[in-house]
């Protein structure tokens, strides 16, 4: 034997085959034909395909051994899993039964209640005779013959689900099973008996001297035959009779109610007294809450009626639970007693003619009227419902209309709500809201699209466990329900009203469609309302809008941010960054595309994000949300630096502006040479977070302009604020942090000045901050240390300004070293000293840094933007500068002065700057300065070098003109010279291009880093190699390396070296004493240089 899968491509026709020949292989192993065809041919062919031969001899064997033995009048069921090697995976379930109604239908409702899938099914009815014992004797292959009709039919079925993966999961399917099967049985035996009790009442419901009137009793008699004429299915029948005290007794039970601990109202439930029976009517119809295991899975119908003795007095009820067959709800209720009588009186009440349009109109509602309530409403409460939903055709609207059933177990409830907004959530959250209203659950619904009109009718039922039915103001329920079947967008219209009045019809023009599905299912109207009300305000200039908040449902420890940006998303990567900076981590973020103004219109995008605190504990929005909210768009939109200065706004009460200034101060430590890292500075600050608070204060009573100036007044706001960071330092245990935040403190205490307070033209904060320091003051400078410097700060662009004495010229420098410009500028104001310490004792000089050059910009984009920092940083120093004005002094406003008057600042060009002069004087001019276009000199109203000849050439053309005047030609004759200067620019070294016949001996080395040194020149460096291009060669030279040093090859220059050196320690420099803390210039030095430049000359 063949053993291989019988798979679809075979066909039925094959599959056919196959079964005959597994019939046959059975045949031969004892297996009756008759049984074994019936089996698998009653099977739907493509689920027999999907198993191989030896799987259906085994399964087959199984069942004709279930068959071959089962006890008269029980059923025999079982389940359980194939165990041979190569079985499927599968659960078998059989059944053997006495053939009767309802067998298929009622497992396969157990089955579909448990949510189990059929993978195959067959039913056979077969003929079959049996022992005594119930011992298998005999199967009848011809079912229809005299002698199959004559023996008993018995029902086998076969069915195969999904595995269930343990023997208890089986054991309690069996269970069930078990349960369902008598049922079955027990309304099946007691068919006929309950079926003539039920017409034994109707005779007597006839003759009965009750009080009812004659016509209700004829149509109770009526219906109640008609139910016995296959109209119901009788589950069970329940006589009871009254005791001497007037309770009732169980007489009788029939069906699934001979077992007395089954109640027809529902489990656990007493039947003693239902005084609504026989209370208007001969009848009650309601539905019971005991739920039907038999044909149909559903609440059985419930209906009770008063039993009297011919003289009308009252003996008892009988009640009968079933459920009506599918003739109930496919025939018109006309044709059905009790209902007819019921409909025909709401039509007479109503006063419409029955052939009018409204007539024919109410007629149609009362035959679609849902089947089960029409039995069991009364016509006092059916008709004024009927009514109400006949109006619906003329003016469609919302209507919802409750119905409980007369023992307070259910609520019937019709909703009626537009055709067009039906759908599953919206059928969904009507259910959720009736449920809450009447204190149930939902156990069904049934929607209906009505025909003549453009509404959905859903019937729900909800089942309730007990308690009187809460009382439901119909009205308030009606409008809750209108507004579930509001679209989102039409609430988002009603809000719109309500928050912006007439604006709201142009809003909705232009927001109306921009929200898309996900957006909806997640927010509610009154969030778009806000939302919309903050992508009004992006653009282009202001392109994001966000809100710290926190959500109803989240707990203390976390808080939601939702941020809007116009015209682009801004990734996780831009933002998360921020956010860690901030102090937070994100846990989670929805993002959502919004397109107002349709496609047409610029995209918006909401980024909605929970957020928790990096280092854990709870977050206080009502407290810090709004300087949350301040710094984050302050970041987003360039005005404040990303980095972790920003999490002191998080742990302090300080502003972003404040953490700005926090900021400006640890950069300029960097610039003063603090050995700390800036992360390292954050971190200290963020650690020790109530000192820094209280620097920040510190600094605001030294400096806010608001306050009082008077220097007393002053010191007396500040002294509490030193002894609270005196007592808090002493509790800082790093030594490292205990310098880092002593040197910020440091930083207060030596500033003299700050255009911190300072607004724009708008009233807005200023976006650079600029502060004068006391150099002397500052701990940590190195030497020499300038009289006052300015360290402008902004995220555009940082700088410093050297001066070394109240009335110093200098250049401003565009550089290229971020982190130690400070380093470069004052190197290059020591070599200014040196060079011009014949014209003038002292100097000064600036440099600046822009910070967000465009990377790969071009040559135009990149010069455009240092000249934006150029002018961010030339007016920063104006901005604190003092001025005249008609020889009057004018301080600067908003400016707190802890100096003298200062009102002398001039600034020249310098590398990178040399065609900034304009610029310079133009901001000037704006100040009001009192210089203007003398601020800077140069430019277009300044000085022309070349046309002035001061330049290289002009110069060589005044040496030339002095040697000539000793009879000298220099052009011809050699002479031995010493440069000072930089040979590989500057006015030394392009004179010395000019000539063949120089010889250079030295040169005074006047670059930053030198210190003035004097460095010997090669000894090949002649005037017959100058001649030959030598000298360019040198200066080339020159400008790569430095020349080896004089005093290397001959000590005596190099003690001339050392003497020319600038030399630290104290000292005056009006005296000319080269020990003065400013490191050098002054009378002493001129003649230390011509005295060495008259040794080298004479050698």
């Amino acid at each position: 034997m063949t053993m291989r899968s019988m798979t679809e491509s075979d066909g039925e026709t094959g599959v056919r085959a196959r079964i005959a020949h597994t019939v046959s292989v059975l045949a031969a192993g004892g297996v009756p034909e008759v049984f074994s065809s019936a089996l698998l041919n009653g099977a739907a062919p493509e689920d027999v395909a999907l198993l191989t031969e030896e799987t259906l001899v085994r399964l087959v064997k199984a069942a004709f051994a279930h068959l071959s033995s089962r006890p008269r009048g029980q059923h025999d069921a079982r389940v359980y899993n194939p165990d041979w090697a190569g079985a499927p995976a599968i659960t078998v379930i059989e059944t053997v039964n006495d053939d009767m109604s309802f067998l298929f239908d009622s497992v396969a409702g157990e089955l579909a209640d448990r949510g189990l899938d059929l993978r195959l099914t067959s039913h056979p009815i077969l003929a079959v005779e049996r022992d005594a014992a119930g011992t298998l004797e005999q199967i009848e292959s011809d079912l229809h013959s005299a002698k199959g009709r004559s023996l008993p039919h018995e029902s086998i079925i076969h069915l195969h689900i999904p595995q269930l993966e343990s023997e208890a999961a089986m054991a309690e399917l069996k269970a069930a099973l078990d349960k369902t099967l008598a049922d079955v049985r027990a309304a099946n035996v007691d068919f006929l008996a309950m079926r003539d009790e039920v017409r034994a009442l109707a005779k007597a419901c006839r003759v009965a001297n009750v009080p009812y009137s004659q016509a209700d009793r004829n149509e109770a008699a009526e219906f109640i035959e008609w139910l016995a004429g296959n109209n119901f299915i009788f589950l069970g029948v329940r006589r009871y009779g009254l005791s001497g005290d007037g309770a009732l007794v169980p007489e009788l039970g029939l069906g699934i109610l001979r077992d007395p601990a089954v109640k027809e109202v529902g489990e656990g439930r007493d039947t003693a007294s239902l005084p609504q029976i026989g209370e208007g009517a001969p009848l009650l119809i309601t539905k019971s809450a005991l739920w039907s295991r038999v044909h149909r899975r559903a609440y059985a119908d419930f209906i009770g009626m008063k039993l009297h003795a011919a003289d009308g007095r009252e003996t008892g009820e009988l009640h009968i639970v079933g459920l009506f067959t599918s003739n109930v709800y496919t025939h018109s209720a006309r044709h059905i007693p009790y209902l007819r009588l019921k409909t025909g009186l709401v039509l007479a009440r109503a006063g419409l003619d029955e052939e009018s349009h409204s007539g024919k109109a109410l007629a149609t509602v009362l035959e679609t009227y849902p089947r089960d309530d029409l039995f069991q409403i009364d016509a006092d409460t059916l008709l004024p419902y009927a009514l109400d939903i006949l109006s619906l055709y003329d003016r469609p609207r919302v209507r919802v209309l409750p119905r409980p059933d007369a023992f307070g177990r259910f609520v019937s409830v019709l909703v009626y709500v537009p055709r067009e907004r039906f759908d599953s959530t919206l059928r969904q959250r009507i259910g959720e809201r009736l449920a809450a209203a009447f204190g149930g659950k939902v156990e069904g619904f049934t929607p209906l699209f009505l025909a003549d009109v453009p509404l959905t009718r859903v019937h729900y039922t909800l089942s309730r466990e007990g308690g009187p039915v809460p009382v439901v103001d119909r009205g308030e329920l009606e409008r809750l329900v209108a507004e579930d079947v509001l679209s989102w967008s039409d609430r988002l219209r009603d809000a719109l009203r309500a928050a912006h009045g007439p604006k709201a019809r142009v809003l909705m023009e232009r927001y109306g469609d921009a929200f898309g599905g996900g957006y909806t299912a997640a927010y509610g109207v009154e969030i778009a309302v806000a939302d919309i009300e903050r992508l009004e305000r992006l653009s282009p200039e202001r392109p994001v809008a966000l809100d710290f908040y926190r959500r109803e449902d989240e707990p203390a420890t976390r808080i939601a941010l939702r941020l809007l940006s116009y015209s682009r998303p801004l990734p996780l990567s831009e933002r998360v960054p921020m956010l860690e900076n901030m102090g937070l981590k994100p846990i989670n973020e929805r993002t959502y595309r919004l397109r107002p103004g349709g496609e047409s219109g610029v995209p918006c995008w909401v980024h909605d994000m929970t957020l928790e605190r990096s280092n854990g504990g709870t977050l206080e929005v009502s407290g810090s949300a709004e300087r949350l909210e301040d710094l984050l768009t302050a970041v987003l939109r360039g005005e404040a630096e990303n980095d972790g200065f920003n999490a002191l706004v998080l742990d302090t009460g300080l502003a972003w502006r404040d953490v700005a200034l926090a900021r400006a101060l640890g950069r300029y430590l960097r610039q003063a040479g603090i050995p700390y890292s800036q992360d390292y500075l954050w971190t200290t600050l963020v650690g020790h977070a109530d000192i820094a608070e209280r620097i920040v204060a510190l600094f605001h009573a030294r400096f806010d302009p608001r306050l009082d100036t008077d220097p007393q007044v002053r010191a007396t706001r500040e002294e509490p604020l030193r002894r609270e960071i005196e007592a808090a330092l002493a509790e800082v245990s790093s030594l490292d942090e205990d310098t880092i935040l002593r040197r910020f403190l440091n930083l207060v205490d030596a500033a003299l000045r700050t255009s911190y307070y300072q607004t724009d033209a708008d009233g807005r904060p200023k976006g650079v901050i600029a502060i004068k320091y006391q150099s002397a003051k500052v701990e940590g400078l190195p030497l020499p240390r300038p009289q006052f410097e300015v360290f402008v700060y902004s995220p555009r662009v940082e700088g410093v300004h050297l001066r070394f004495g109240h009335v110093a010229r200098g250049g401003l420098r565009w550089s290229d070293r971020p982190q130690d410009f400070r380093t470069e500028v004052l190197g290059l104001v020591k070599a200014q000293q040196v060079k011009n310490a014949v014209i003038v004792p002292v100097g000064a000089k600036g440099g600046f840094v822009p910070k967000r050059l465009p990377v790969g910009g071009s040559r135009d984009a990149v010069q455009a933007e240092g000249i934006a920092a150029y002018k961010l940083f030339v007016s920063s120093l104006l901005d604190i500068t003092d001025n005249l004005k008609g020889g009057d002094l004018v301080h600067p406003d908003n400016v707190v002065r802890l100096d003298g008057d200062d009102p002398y600042l001039v600034v020249a060009a310098d590398k990178g700057t040399a065609t900034f002069s304009d610029t310079a004087n133009g901001i000037s001019h704006e100040h009001g300065f009192w210089l203007d276009d003398a601020f800077a000199s140069g430019g277009s109203v300044g000085y022309d070098h070349k046309a002035m000849g001061i330049t290289a050439r002009g110069a060589w053309e005044a040496v030339k003109r002095h040697f000539r005047e000793i009879d000298i030609d220099i052009q011809q004759t050699s002479i031995r010279v010493v440069g000072v200067g930089d040979m590989s620019g500057d006015v030394f070294g392009n004179g010395m291009l000019l000539s063949t016949a120089l010889k250079l001996v030295a040169a005074f080395e006047s670059r930053a880093g030198s210190g003035g040194l004097v460095r010997r020149a090669p000894a090949s460096v002649q005037p017959a190699a100058l001649v030959l291009g030598g000298l360019r060669r040198l200066a080339d030279l020159a400008g790569r390396r430095h020349l080896p040093a004089y005093g290397e090859e001959h000590p005596a220059f190099a003690r001339g070296a050392r003497a020319a050196r600038p030399q630290q320690g104290g000292g005056d420099p009006q005296r000319g004493d080269d020990r003065h803390p400013q490191g050098g210039g002054g009378p002493a030095l001129v003649r230390r240089h011509r005295h060495l430049c008259a040794r080298l000359l004479r050698e």
